[in-house]
Parts: structure tokens; sequence; C-alpha cells
């Protein structure tokens, strides 16, 4: 038997979709198990974590702006980490822009990003995620998506968000079998309705999170869909980043293949 602790202390994390929202907590977990994390977003303002007190052995987070649909992005983005911290243990594909519109512009878009910009991280990542394995290392790869693409009650319905969605776990799986045998884990989280916080920036200014906003407008809508959670409430950020963790780290060193739902048995299906 092992000691319950992550051990990802000094270890390097590719966290995609980074600065806000869900991926921000996750960054923030991750750099409290001292890991270091280089994260991306279209427009990071570079000092999402400047303020962030709770990092452990001297861990830190190195933002970079990168557009996921656009190939040359991400394998820059993989390098230009790897000059940096020297290796990668983890990658965590958070980031995906929700299209809703079924137009061929909207659905282009989702496939280049959800579908593509997914594909290039695995293949840019592999080499490093496999030299991880050489030295002694558990290396992993969590691929976030949606209840959206499982359960088809959402306002979602019928969208390239929903369509993607469903299909990362697909790619998550091949992908699962082709690095298993290096040594690689691939995992997926299928997440439900998630109440992502506001953001405080260091300068004092406030950025509204769509989940806020949206209850600030629309609280009756969110009180239904909360309504549907078995456990009658939206998860917290931090218990999605909880679940990262445990991905990331060797506690979870049998876990290859899986598809996780966490969303408070909301799902009506068996993932």
């Amino acid at each position: 038997m092992y000691p319950f602790a992550s051990n990802l202390s000094g270890t390097h994390v590719l966290v995609t979709g980074g600065s806000k929202g869900i991926g921000r907590l996750i960054v923030q977990a991750l750099l409290a198990e001292g890991a270091n994390v280089s994260y991306c977003a279209r427009n990071p303002r570079g000092d999402e974590f400047s303020a962030f007190q709770g990092a452990a052995d001297n861990a830190r987070a190195v933002a970079s702006t990168v557009d996921i649909a656009n190939p040359t992005d991400i394998k820059n983005w993989v390098e230009r980490s790897v000059e940096e911290f020297g290796r990668i243990d983890c990658v965590v594909a958070n980031a995906s822009p929700i299209f809703q519109d079924p137009t061929p512009e909207h659905w282009e878009k989702s496939f280049n990003a959800d579908i593509m910009g997914l594909v290039t991280l695995l293949e840019a990542t592999e080499p490093y995620l496999v030299e991880r394995v050489k030295a002694g290392g558990s290396p992993s790869v969590v691929v976030i998506t949606s209840l959206a693409g499982y359960d088809l009650v959402l306002p979602t319905i019928g969208s390239p968000y929903t369509t993607f969605t469903r299909a990362k776990p697909v790619i998550a799986k091949d992908y699962a079998r082709k690095f298993a045998p290096l040594g690689v884990r691939v995992n997926t989280l299928a997440l439900g309705l998630v109440n992502t916080p506001n953001i405080t920036h260091p300068d004092g200014s406030v950025e509204w999170s769509t989940y806020q906003t949206f209850t600030k407008n629309n609280p009756e809508v969110i009180k239904a869909l909360e309504d549907k959670v078995p456990l009658k409430r939206a998860a917290r950020c931090e218990e999605i980043a909880n679940v990262v963790v445990f991905l990331a780290s060797g506690l979870s060193s049998y876990v290859c293949g899986a598809t996780i739902t966490v969303d408070g048995s909301m799902s009506t299906s068996l993932v």
C-alpha cells in the first residue's frame, strides 16, 4: 500500500483553456499539489495566478496564447512548454468552444477545435509522455467533455457542441488503446452542470463567468436545471479539479480508457 498522496510535486502539466472557469480551478488544484503548469487560452492575461497563494513547492504557472483550432499553435506551445520545464507528465484537454448554431461555419469551427485540436495535442505530446514512462513515471491524459453529448436533454441538442462532445470520448478511448502499451493512460471526464465562479483579477476588476451571468439574468432556468440534479445543485469547479488531480497522479495508475461521469447523477444514460 502507498500513502494516499498525489506525488505530483515537480511534475509538469499542460492545461488547455486554463485561464478561467473549470480550467482555472484545475490549474490551481495542480499548483496546490506542487505541479508546474503550462496553460493556454485564446486571450490569457498572463497574471491569472499571480495572486494565488496556494502553490506548493514553488510550483509555477506559465500562460500562452493558443488557438486550439490551429495545429501550428498547439505544436509550438507544446515545444515551448517542454523548453520551459523539460518534461510533460500530464495533459488536460479542457478547452472547448461552444458553437451551438447548426451552420456550416460553426460545424467547421467546432470540428477544428474540438476534434482536430484534440488529435493534434495528443500526437504532439506523445513522445514526451513516453519519455516519462521510461523515467519511471505514470503519465496521463485527461480529456474533459460534457454530458451534453450523452443525454440529449440539454439546451445544446442538435448543435455541433453536442456531436463533438460525444466524439471526444471515442477519440480518447482510441488513444487509450494506442498509448496504453506505451505506458501512457488516457481517460475522459464527462461533466454535468458546473457552477463556474466570477474572477477577481489582480487589478481589482471582476470578470463574470457564463454561469454567474446566466444565473443573474435567468435564475428560474438555473433553478430548474439544478432541480434535475439528484444532488440538487451544480458541481463546484473544485470538485471537478479534484478528479483531475486523481487522474493526473499515480493514484489512478490502472485507470485507463475510462469515461468518468461527474454530474451528481444527473444523467439517465449508462455512460
